[in-house]
């Protein structure tokens, strides 16, 4: 008999069931796939949500719609710790370490240039870091030089009377005395000992001299911050692990060229030194008159001769009557002081003949007279003395 229409019709569709019927491994297979693709979906939805979580806390713009102009300062020496703390103060970045990131990973840390520059809520990272390579400068400078051997007194009039700052000597003295708020910054102020905090010069001997292009409208703690970070430039890792090796304290070593500064000429700074150091050695006052002239108010810097009666000043920086190093350094030594005061000149320290005594032969020149004898200091004293007046 012939099929019937509707028969075949339904002999065909179960047919073609058979027909499309998949393998049970490629079954398989197209299952793992599929789990596979969901769960790359739901991580990489997750990777793009983290990181625009982690964009917008740290690395958007602090305002993308605000485009007012925020006038920032860099000052000279400062780090790239400095400038991220700056840009966070002035809200100009979500985050410090975010921005130092950037700068690490474009290689622009030492591209970084002091200025004022004119920055938005609305710029990213990366517009910052370029504009802070530029420079610009808004504001006139002023070329001011600190000499080697001034101390505080001397470096506030010099900034006020001399270079006309914006500050009275008063305003940069008082500044100076906040030790405490610098120390965070610049760890070497930590050397500092708590009883010189007491004192009216903390910080004396760290504010090092040198010729410096301040802006006209600095304050006090730019021009302080710039003195200290190029200490901290000067005094170098060599220095550091030699005055350990010695057995020496940074503070130590500043207090000690700050006296030899004072005392002598570059040429016998490590003559003078030797002599000290014999004296520390041996436990005999170190009886410099420089010291004296840093307690003596009317005093002229590098004063000649001082009085029996000045020596007899009751201070802890008098060493004719301390012994040992004074409490604190005298003024702000420069490199070579600092470099003699840790390498004293060998060959006045030998055991047999080490040099204890020097006496100003001429001060038009400068140079003195060593003796390891009293007896030969005393003979030198009266024969040079008349060249004093």
């Amino acid at each position: 008999m012939a099929e019937t229409t509707a028969a075949r019709s339904k002999k065909t569709v179960q047919s073609d069931k058979h027909k499309f019927r998949l393998h049970p491994v490629l079954k398989k297979m197209l299952r793992q796939l599929l789990v596979f693709l969901v769960s790359l979906s739901i991580v990489s939805g997750s990777i793009y949500l983290a990181v625009q979580t982690v964009y917008s806390k740290f690395f958007k713009p602090v305002d993308p719609e605000n485009d007012t102009k925020i006038t920032i300062e860099v000052p000279m020496g400062t780090s790239i710790n400095g400038i991220a703390k700056i840009l966070y103060e002035n809200n100009l970045i979500r985050n410090t370490g975010a921005f130092k990131l950037m700068v690490d990973l474009s290689n622009k840390a030492n591209k970084m240039q002091a200025g004022k520059y004119e920055l938005s809520q609305n710029m990213t990272l990366q517009e910052m870091i370029d504009e802070l390579m530029t420079g610009r400068v808004s504001v006139s400078t002023i070329l001011v030089t600190i000499r080697e051997g001034e101390d505080i007194r001397k470096i506030a009039s010099r900034l006020v009377n001399e270079y006309k700052m914006n500050f009275t000597v008063e305003q940069f003295i008082a500044e100076a005395k906040k030790i405490d708020k610098y120390a965070e910054d610049y760890p070497f102020l930590n050397n500092i000992p708590e009883e010189r905090k007491a004192l009216k010069f903390p910080m004396e001997g760290y504010l090092f001299p040198d010729t410096y292009d301040f802006y006209a409208d600095s304050s006090p703690e730019r021009i302080i911050r710039t003195m200290l970070s190029e200490f901290d430039a000067n005094f170098t890792l060599e220095m550091r692990e030699l005055a350990e090796e010695k057995g020496m304290s940074m503070d130590e070593v500043v207090t000690l060229a700050s006296i030899i500064q004072n005392e002598a000429k570059s040429e016998e700074f490590t003559k003078v030194s030797a002599v000290f150091h014999n004296r520390l050695n041996i436990k005999m006052n170190l009886e410099s008159c420089a010291t004296v002239n840093y307690v003596l108010e009317d005093r002229e810097v590098n004063q000649v001769t001082i009085t029996v009666e000045d020596t007899k000043i009751d201070s802890p920086y008098n060493t004719y009557r301390n012994p040992g190093l004074p409490i604190g350094p005298i003024s702000s030594p420069g490199k070579a002081a600092l470099e003699a005061a840790l390498q004293p000149y060998a060959e006045f320290m030998e055991p047999n003949e080490a040099m204890l005594f020097f006496v100003l032969m001429d001060p038009e020149i400068g140079h003195h007279a060593f003796n390891s004898t009293y007896e030969g200091h005393v003979k030198d004293k009266k024969k040079y003395e008349v060249n004093w007046n």
